[in-house]
């Protein structure tokens, strides 16, 4: 039993703990206009709920990548390098909020729909949030170190699945249009666009961890933007199986016209479960 080792990671929870809450007080301000998200959660409010939870999960992936970087041989020497990459993890997800909540959901207001209990509007907060962390995981971890470095890579990360996401909904809006089904308080859509974003996520997670920290600049920006689409390609190939071989007896786009919650469960799950997979390819 190393004490020391436990002492540390005692420490970096207590970190995580105190930008969880700081975090939460200022999600707390940015919706009192329209509700106190502390009443929402104790009266049942799954949707407020979600928005929550995702973000303190996202928050603690992101520490995940504080944690695994270079350590100071002198412990307040690394604890003052904790304290300021976890508040840059939490900058990250505060943003993130914010600029995906109006790329990717424009004409919806996000805060009122979470306070007449929308669901799906949750998920998606939900999933944004664990992929934001994904990425600020990658950010901070395939960097190293250097927080100039880590927030180029997170917004060159944010950027591609901002495009990605936007890409996707254009393609299937053929048929479907997501992002109305999500405000129309359409679950299944909630739940497979919520899990769309987060097998994103883990793919670019892989490509910016996968970048070698020695590649200069232009080598780096080639080297991401590959493994990215080549992720990409192969979890729409993958996904067109899952379609064929797990969920046989529906359609993508019956499973959300028809908002059939448990083959979305499933078909989302799948996918980040292929994700998770294709993201040890790329690494």
């Amino acid at each position: 039993m190393n004490i020391e080792n436990y002492m540390y990671y005692v420490m970096y929870a207590l970190v995580y703990l105190a930008l969880a809450t700081v975090m939460k007080y200022i999600l707390n301000i940015k919706s009192s206009k329209h509700y106190s998200a502390d009443d929402q959660i104790a009266d049942g409010n799954m949707a407020v709920g979600l928005r929550r939870s995702g973000a303190q999960l996202g928050l603690a992936i992101a520490m995940i990548g504080v944690m695994s970087g270079s350590s100071s041989p002198d412990i307040l020497q690394d604890l003052t390098n904790t304290v300021i990459y976890g508040f840059v993890a939490m900058a990250f997800m505060l943003v993130s909020l914010f600029v995906t909540d109006k790329a990717l959901l424009p004409k919806v207001n996000n805060t009122v729909e979470l306070k007449n209990g929308n669901v799906a509007i949750g998920m998606v907060e939900f999933g944004t949030s664990v992929m934001t962390g994904l990425l600020a995981y990658a950010s901070i971890k395939g960097d190293d170190g250097g927080i100039v470095s880590s927030v180029v890579y997170f917004i060159a990360g944010q950027l591609t699945m901002i495009l990605l996401v936007l890409l996707y909904e254009k393609v299937l809006a053929k048929k479907i249009n997501p992002v109305a089904c999500v405000q129309q308080s359409n679950l299944s859509a909630g739940i497979y666009l919520s899990g769309k974003i987060i097998a994103y996520g883990l793919i670019l997670q892989s490509a910016i961890v996968g970048n070698g920290i020695t590649l200069t600049p232009a080598d780096a920006a080639v080297e991401f933007i590959v493994a990215a689409l080549a992720g990409m390609i192969m979890l729409y190939v993958f996904e067109i199986l899952i379609d064929l071989v797990i969920i046989t007896s529906t359609k993508v786009s019956d499973i959300i016209v028809k908002d059939q919650r448990v083959a979305a469960v499933q078909l989302t799950l799948a996918k980040i479960g292929m994700a998770l997979i294709l993201g040890m390819a790329i690494l």
